[in-house]
């Protein structure tokens, strides 16, 4: 039986790091705040989508892949944070947010 070398049922085509397929982040981030009622979403849809999209168009390809779909208001913060740093007067912009963190300890006290 002879083995021939090729490509298995198995194998996926490679993937280029430059192109996500037909997914583009950006849509899920304004559907989600839409959906959620965010009030510059609501109020000015248009408007709101084309400031969303000029953010996105801004930044790295990469910056979609960060996003995390479950606080999509951060990219709205995030957009207004950029913008405030423009003006010279205002800088340094920063946004604080307290967070919690609970620390786990194993049997042996460490953690």
């Amino acid at each position: 039986m002879d083995l021939m070398e090729g490509v298995g049922e198995s194998s996926s085509p490679p993937r280029s790091f430059g192109c996500f397929s037909n997914y583009d982040v950006r849509n899920d981030v304004y559907t989600r705040l839409v959906e959620g009622g965010h009030e510059e979403a609501v109020s000015n849809p248009e408007l709101f989508r084309e400031q969303l999209d000029a953010h996105f168009n801004r930044l790295p390809a990469s910056y979609g892949l960060d996003v995390n779909m479950d606080r999509v208001d951060d990219v709205v913060l995030h957009q207004k944070l950029l913008g405030l740093a423009k003006d010279s007067e205002k800088q340094p912009v920063y946004f604080i947010r307290f967070v919690e963190v609970h620390l786990l300890f194993s049997a042996s006290g460490k953690s």
